[in-house]
């Protein structure tokens, strides 16, 4: 007792802890007094993410998600019981979006709901911001078919690609239904710089997604499931090839060069995947005149045959026509005939005393030209006998100019002719 009574007296004696205790006592009837008289207290709290989970609501039930939202996170004020709210931080608070009110796609301005994760009970007096404009839609699946892209892949001399072509051919997207419309195109992409001489087959470094206007669309809106696609290259060789026509049924002495022609087209691009560059011909001949069928303001169209060739210009039809300034037409009665390759087993005649043809040829040509410059040949070549008992028959004749070796006669001309078989001569030997 007497130790205590020493005790006090010493410590009351110490000013210094005098002031200690007096603080200390100050403190706890400070909050004494506030929880006594001043139960409810504001508080602040920063930083608080925005849940985006629409579980159980109505938006859910008509198969909504949300697709975009402009805030992240909010800072609010509430109120409420000092001992309850007063350790409460951004872990302890659920930040959400009222979304019962949401029953189809499109953008939204939601309000922001708080609540204690831990039923804690308080008055909110701020939110901000009060509101979140949000992006609604619904997520779909579907199938998009696969266009290649090389844009790195080049070729050797004389080689081109033919149609590329992806395997698989169709991928799967999941996204958002409005975004999912926007999508044109769908790319499998190589990036390899390589110098191709024959087919090959590349994987994929990537995709590429279109809109109508040609533009990229971002492909982190969506969920793109492409595993194992392969850009396959077929590689052909390809030439360029002037087109030209033949001419049929041509006096050996004419001048085919003298004859011009304008074309609907004036090359081809043929393209194989079995020939080399000196497989190809010259020129690719769109088809066969005959010359006799040339006359003036001639056009023809040919249906273009490449064969086992494949035609990479577009076009199936050239339409010849025959270059006809300058040239001019004239009648003529010629009266000279000639045979040529006779059969030696008859003795032929030409029973047709005259035959009228036209002749085309250059303006200055056709004025100084006379009849007696014309011969009509009948070429027995490929003579056949019609019938054992007739003496006469018709035959085409060849109209030609040896003067001149760029006119010729328009339209198919026939003469009659008779033949005899020709007799046997015996010689009788006397003795």
């Amino acid at each position: 007792m007497k130790f205590l009574k020493n005790r006090l007296e010493k410590i009351m004696t110490n000013n210094f802890l005098i002031a200690i205790y007096s603080f200390l006592i100050a403190i706890v009837a400070w909050f004494v007094i506030s929880i006594t008289i001043y139960p409810s207290t504001p508080k602040t709290i920063n930083e608080i993410p925005l849940s985006l989970d629409i579980s159980q609501s109505t938006a859910e039930e008509y198969g909504l998600s949300v697709i975009d939202c402009n805030v992240k996170q909010v800072n609010i004020q509430i109120e409420g019981n000092r001992s309850q709210i007063g350790n409460l931080n951004k872990d302890d608070i659920v930040a959400k979006l009222d979304v019962q009110n949401v029953f189809k796609s499109g953008t939204k301005k939601l309000s922001i709901k708080v609540e204690s994760k831990n039923g804690v009970s308080f008055k909110v007096n701020k939110i901000n911001p009060p509101s979140a404009t949000v992006m609604f839609d619904k997520i779909e699946t579907r199938e998009f078919e696969l266009t290649p892209e090389i844009p790195n892949i080049t070729f050797g001399d004389g080689k081109f690609y033919d149609d590329l072509s992806c395997t698989p051919g169709v991928i799967e997207i999941k996204g958002p239904s409005a975004q999912l419309d926007q999508i044109a195109r769908c790319a499998a992409v190589t990036n390899r710089n390589d110098t191709l001489s024959s087919s090959y087959s590349f994987d994929y470094d990537e995709i590429k997604l279109y809109n109508e206007s040609g533009s990229i669309i971002d492909n982190n809106l969506f969920e793109i499931s492409a595993e194992n696609i392969l850009i396959n290259i077929p590689v052909l060789t390809q030439k360029t090839l002037d087109l030209s026509v033949a001419l049929s049924n041509v006096p050996s002495d004419f001048d085919k060069d003298s004859i011009k022609f304008i074309m609907s087209a004036d090359n081809i691009t043929l393209a194989s995947q079995t020939k080399s560059l000196n497989d190809f011909p010259d020129t690719f001949e769109v088809g066969k005149i005959l010359l006799s069928e040339l006359d003036l303001g001639y056009q023809k169209t040919f249906i273009i045959d490449t064969k086992d060739d494949i035609n990479k210009s577009g076009f199936e039809t050239v339409t010849v026509t025959l270059d006809d300034e300058n040239l001019v037409k004239k009648d003529f009665t010629i009266k000279d005939f000639s045979f040529s390759n006779p059969p030696s087993t008859y003795k032929f005649d030409v029973i047709t005393k005259s035959l009228r043809v036209s002749i085309i040829g250059p303006k200055d040509v056709i004025e100084s030209l006379t009849a007696k410059q014309l011969i009509a040949d009948i070429d027995l070549f490929d003579f056949e006998d019609p019938a054992p008992s007739s003496q006469s028959f018709t035959y085409p004749v060849t109209i030609r100019c040896p003067d001149y070796d760029n006119v010729w006669a328009v339209g198919l001309s026939k003469v009659t002719i008779s033949r005899e078989p020709k007799v046997a001569t015996t010689t009788v030997n006397e003795d």
